[in-house]
């Protein structure tokens, strides 16, 4: 893929990326035809910010692993996170954004291969 091509990828997309990922994210699309481009730059990302903030307001309910499309977890939060005592939503604050992160990744890695 073309060099300007690349930049405009990991500028619309460093904030919704692990930062430390951005290299292989980078040496990955250099590898990658340019037809993946228009693929690549509508994927569907999470906002962190968003799932860190549903986290925080509805994580006992599970909306923040609804929203990253994490249902299976979703749905175990909804019934289980009380049996915690709340210390499962609670801990889920922290991970939430690094999760969200990870999802953004894991999409925009499958667009490409």
């Amino acid at each position: 893929m073309e060099k300007e091509k690349i930049n405009q990828i990991l500028i619309s997309y460093k904030d919704y990326i692990p930062n430390d990922k951005i290299a292989y994210l980078k040496s990955v699309l250099e590898k990658t035809s340019d037809d993946a481009f228009e693929n690549i730059l509508s994927a569907k990302t999470y906002n962190p910010t968003t799932t860190l903030i549903l986290s925080i307001l509805l994580g006992t309910l599970g909306i923040d692993r609804f929203y990253i499309r994490d249902i299976g977890l979703g749905i175990c939060k909804l019934l289980f996170g009380f049996l915690t005592f709340g210390i499962w939503p609670l801990i889920d604050i922290f991970f939430s954004f690094k999760k969200a992160k990870a999802k953004n990744l894991e999409n925009l890695l499958s667009l490409i291969s």
